[in-house]
């Protein structure tokens, strides 16, 4: 199994080696770079937990099909990237897009937080999506 160096990566770079290590269902890999203080962490408290849902709820029965990080903007303590996901859930072919917000933890960008840009709220181009268009949603739609 590939190791990644979460203190290598990028914001946009954690973006895509999450979409990598879930393909690899490599979740060891995405609970460490979720941050410390995100809601994921206050919901799974413990990584074996995590690892255990990963092995029995997600495998083989959710698998992203391509990840296209649109834009980026950093910031020494907080960035945000915008990325563009297709995956296969139970077969069937899903698309959203997503902010992500990013926090820098021990010397690492960490995933803090989300929100997501349902198939049905995306534009008619969705590559040209950008931060504005995520101002528009519910903010209480951020998780």
């Amino acid at each position: 199994m590939n190791t990644i160096n979460l203190c290598a990566c990028t914001p946009a770079g954690l973006i895509a080696a999450r979409s990598e290590a879930f393909a690899r269902e490599d979740f060891g890999f995405i609970y460490d770079s979720y941050h410390s203080e995100s809601i994921f962490r206050r919901q799974f408290t413990a990584r074996e937990d995590y690892l255990t849902f990963g092995r029995e709820s997600l495998g083989q029965e959710y698998r992203i099909v391509s990840c296209q990080v649109l834009a980026e903007h950093v910031d020494p303590y907080e960035s945000q990237v915008v990325f563009l996901i297709e995956m296969k859930v139970h077969g069937k072919l899903q698309r959203y897009a997503e902010l992500a917000w990013l926090r820098c933890e021990n010397a690492a960008w960490r995933y803090h937080r989300g929100q997501k840009m349902t198939a049905e709220e995306l534009p008619e181009n969705p590559h040209e999506l950008s931060f504005s268009d995520f101002a528009k949603l519910d903010p209480a739609t951020i998780f």
